[in-house]
This record gives structure tokens, sequence and C-alpha cells, in this order.
């Protein structure tokens, strides 16, 4: 009696059992062996047990190769099967329940304001007594990427209040000018950092680029210093190729001879 399970491209179980009760020998015939001889049959049946048993790791072991091979398929077809991203081609638009938007293949701004109103009984209608604006910029990234941690949100505030609607719109346009210069491209290049929120199964998707990694402070230290280390010995080396500076002849003293 035993269990098998096989689940494709991820694991293999195979458990079997013997029970001394199954009846399934006949014992009559070794009964009347030797003692000796019995353990010598019972130790060459062990050891091929054991040959067996290698070969059946050896077997699972292929299995585990195979296994990887269709892992690595369904891996690729996930990845042919991401749809781009949808955006405006930065260009603004206005969605549903008044959201506005403008996005590309990395970046999307969204902001949508709230108009609080009150009940006025003089004018027996509702006045605008305050304005609320909800705005964010996140990276507009694709459906199941390889990281999907915390990041996306690159800025944003929810239902920030006003007490003057030319106040909110200010300000709305200051934060659009802080950002704008994100959506000049359609693919602008992805910062280093979240690479990976653009990757699928560890491969960038297709039309997008990646940033050149920052360098540290200590980087451009040291780049510094090796151009002053070239500098310092390059006019050692100039000198080194110019032909060794002779000492001029001693002058011989004249004595002159006053003239009479």
């Amino acid at each position: 009696m035993g269990y098998t399970h096989l689940e494709l491209g991820q694991e293999c179980e195979i458990v079997e059992r013997v029970y001394s009760c199954d009846g399934n020998s006949d014992m009559s015939a070794l009964v009347q062996l030797s003692p000796a001889k019995l353990d010598e049959l019972a130790q060459a049946s062990m050891e091929k047990e054991k040959t067996i048993y290698a070969e059946a790791l050896a077997i699972v072991a292929r299995w585990k190769q195979q296994a990887y091979e269709t892992v690595a398929y369904r891996k690729a077809q996930a990845y042919l099967r991401t749809l781009p991203v949808t955006h405006t081609s930065n260009q603004w638009v206005k969605g549903e329940y008044d959201w506005h938007e403008i996005s590309n293949m990395v970046y999307k701004f969204i902001w949508r304001s709230y108009e609080n109103t009150r009940w006025d009984s003089t004018q027996k209608k509702s006045v605008p007594v305050s304005w609320e604006l909800s705005w964010y910029l996140t990276y507009n990234t694709p459906r199941e990427p390889d990281f999907t941690g915390s990041g996306r949100q690159i800025a944003g505030q929810e239902r920030k209040r006003f007490g003057e609607k030319a106040t909110m719109e200010k300000y709305l346009q200051g934060r659009i000018n802080a950002y704008v210069h994100l959506f000049k491209e359609i693919s602008p290049p992805i910062p280093a950092e979240h690479e990976k929120r653009f990757c699928v199964n560890g491969v960038l998707l297709p039309g997008y680029t990646v940033e050149a990694p920052k360098r540290t402070p200590q980087e451009v230290a040291d780049e510094l210093l090796s151009f002053l280390e070239d500098e310092d010995a390059s006019p050692s080396v100039a000198n080194a190729n110019q032909p060794p500076h002779k000492k001029p002849p001693p002058h011989k003293h004249r004595s002159s001879t006053p003239t009479r």
C-alpha cells in the first residue's frame, strides 16, 4: 500500500511501505535453511534494495531537472502574456468619478478635487465652504511584476483641505509643475532601484530602459583622486623620455693685460 502524487513542475511524491503482515511470501522453504544461510540471503537482499533505491533517486533527480525545464517554459509564457500598461501618452485626460490623469509607461499622476458645501438658509441653496484635493504620483507598473512591495507611490496627499478654490488650484499646479519632467517621454528610464517593478520572471519587459545607477560620493572621490594621481605622474613620465641634461662646460677666466 502506498501513495503517489505528481504536480507537474512543482512536486513529485512516491511513498511505499511494506508490512510483515501482508502475507505475500511463502516461508515454508526458507525455514528449512540454516541461520547462517538466512543471514547471507538477507544481507544480499538488503544490498539489492540499496541498489534499487539508488536507481530510484537517480530517476527522481531526472524528474527534478525536467520539472525545472517545465518551470522555465511556464515563466517564458507568463512573460509573453504580460500586457503592456495602459497610459495616456503624456496627455491629461478626465476619467471616471472626475479623476484626472497623465501617464506614460513608467509614471502616472492622478488628481481629484472635492467641493464641500453647506445649506445657506438665506440664499436657499447649498454654497461651497471648502475644497479638498487628493493627488498621487505612482509607478505605472504592469500586472504581477517581480516586485510589488512598498514604494510604488512616489508622492501624494489625500483630501488636503483648502478654504479657497483658487488656493487649491494654485497648489495643484505647483505639484504638477514639480513632476512635469517625468512626462516628457513615453518610456522614460526607470530608476535602477525600481527595475524589478517592470520585470517579469527576471526579464525587463519590452520597451523599457533603466537609468545608470547613481555613483556614491566615495566613487566620485576615488575617480577625482585617480585623475590627480595621473596628473602627478605625467611630468615624471615626460622627463623620463627626454635625454639627460648636460651641464655647460666651466667658464675659463681670461686674465687681461692693462694697456699702456
